[in-house]
């Protein structure tokens, strides 16, 4: 009897053991997932995101078609994949089949209707406009959006999980997310324009915001290979940060005068202007035009560290923007109040080096403010969720509100007027003489053969006299904003004026 127990357990262990084996097989196997149904087993065609549409309405992903091959191992496939696939293609599929199980691959568009017996499936395509803004794989939105439905094929199997012949598989579908789609504020005709308007930039971006309510309506990196959201990454400002000193003595009515003699001293350091250019007596609205790093050093000694961080900081520096969900950034670093503290910190501060850093995307943001005269609002990215029901739902943003008397803000865009009509920015100016901003080439304390590379900006609104675009251009290892930045502003704001 002790015998007999012992045989029907060494059985049964044998049994539990292959059918262990299987299931393991059949769970962690790279070509298939074991569905829910009992003597089955699904493959997955693909997995849909919410769609994600333009301001307007129009789709910005899923909207192109894609063509899937689901290869089952028979000999009527087998006859067909010279149809679809190159030879070497061919040998390597018939490798994979020899395992009994289905596979599915893609499809040459160009091919889809050579197929005979291969069954061919329509899927959205993975490709998208504006990819580093919408791709997963460059930390983009669909990185923070949850799948919405998952396509699977189902085959039958028999008890030991091999595929039965003649099981042509069933194409259903699993609902993982309400959500089935995101409509932004990005504009298809301005996105296309910023995207243009960088052919002669061959790294760097460029970003357009609506003045009125600070939407992000263009959002451009270049190379195109590039998986960098580069309007939302950290970089030397230089420059473009005197604007935001200079609404600081504005709005702390400070009227400042300085005589420029190329060159400045603070405590054992030399400050100069670029190539040491003498710009002699002169009072804000010269100093922007002239990009006088003498005049800005001083300017900001003056003023001291409180005052500009405040000014800063209600601009927006120092923050984090929230595009949508988890999807944020680090707006900008500051120097801390104890760096500043620094005399030498403090006056590099005044002309936007030493230990800030910001991203175009906060440069942009701040001209949103100071072009809507004084009133901010919350940074927008996401208008409004699509429900499976197809209906869209409006997120809510907050009351703009007024950080900065408006005299001062529309003083200050005079003199941005001013730095393109009589100084640095004249290759920014457009037809209507409208344009209004400032430029900038920005030290990064990095070399390459002795040669130290630069960030060159123009950062400006459009039109001046009543602004509706903010729009910051960077170019990184450039050579002026003039040269490099202040060209693509103006093609950007002459198409804008067509529209």
């Amino acid at each position: 009897m002790r015998k007999r127990i012992i045989c029907f357990c060494v059985v049964l262990s044998v049994i539990l053991t292959s059918l262990t084996g299987r299931i393991a097989y059949i769970t962690f196997s790279n070509n298939y997932a074991v569905s829910k149904g009992y003597n089955s087993y699904s493959l997955t065609l693909e997995t849909v995101y919410p769609t994600v549409y333009y301001s307007n309405g129009d789709k910005m992903t899923n909207n192109k078609t894609k063509y899937l091959a689901i290869l089952k191992p028979n000999t009527k496939t087998i006859t067909d994949l010279h149809n679809l696939f190159s030879n070497e293609s061919v040998n390597k599929i018939t490798n994979e089949l020899k395992n009994g199980y289905p596979i599915v691959k893609e499809i040459d568009d160009s091919k889809a209707g050579n197929a005979k017996y291969i069954q061919i499936y329509e899927a959205n395509d993975s490709e998208y406009p504006a990819k580093q803004l919408i791709s997963a794989s460059s930390s983009g939105l669909l990185k923070y959006l949850k799948p919405c439905t998952e396509k699977r094929i189902r085959f039958n199997t028999d008890a030991l999980g091999r595929m039965l012949q003649g099981s042509e598989g069933e194409i259903y579908e699993e609902e993982l997310a309400a959500n089935k789609g995101l409509k932004t504020t990005i504009d298809a005709g301005v996105q296309q324009i910023a995207y243009d308007s960088l052919k002669n930039i061959g790294e760097g971006c460029a970003i357009i915001m609506d003045v009125k309510t600070s939407s992000l309506l263009a959002c451009v990196t270049k190379p195109d290979s590039s998986y960098i959201n580069k309007p939302f990454e950290q970089y030397s400002v230089g420059s473009v940060f005197k604007t935001i000193v200079a609404l600081c003595a504005l709005e702390n009515n400070v009227d400042y005068y300085y005589t420029c003699y190329g060159k400045t001293k603070v405590g054992d350091t030399v400050y100069s202007c670029q190539k040491n250019h003498v710009h002699s007596f002169q009072g804000m609205q010269a100093a922007l035009a002239n990009s006088c790093n003498c005049y800005f050093v001083n300017l900001a000694l003056k003023l001291g560290k409180d005052k500009i961080l405040n000014t800063a900081r209600k601009l927006g520096f120092d923050d984090e923007i929230k595009l949508y969900n988890n999807w944020s950034f680090k707006s900008s670093v500051l120097p801390s109040e104890a760096e500043l503290g620094s005399m030498g910190e403090l006056a590099l501060f005044g002309f936007g080096q030493g230990k800030l850093t910001a991203t175009p995307a906060q440069i942009c943001y701040a001209l949103c403010t100071i072009g809507n005269s004084g009133k901010k609002n919350q940074f927008r990215f996401a208008l409004s969720d699509e429900t499976k029901e197809g209906t869209f739902r409006n997120f809510e943003y907050k009351k703009e509100q007024e950080v900065f008397k408006k005299k001062n803000c529309d003083r200050l865009i005079e003199f941005l007027r001013y730095v393109v009509s009589n100084g640095t920015g004249k290759n920014a100016n457009d037809k209507n003489n409208k344009s209004a901003g400032k430029t900038a080439t920005a030290q990064t304390g990095q070399y390459i053969n002795n040669y130290e590379l630069l960030n060159t900006w123009f950062a400006g609104v459009y039109p001046y006299d009543n602004p509706e675009y903010a729009i910051v251009v960077m170019c990184e290892n450039g050579k002026s904003g003039s040269e490099d930045c202040a060209p693509a502003f103006r093609y950007i704001v002459e198409k804008l004026s067509d529209l």
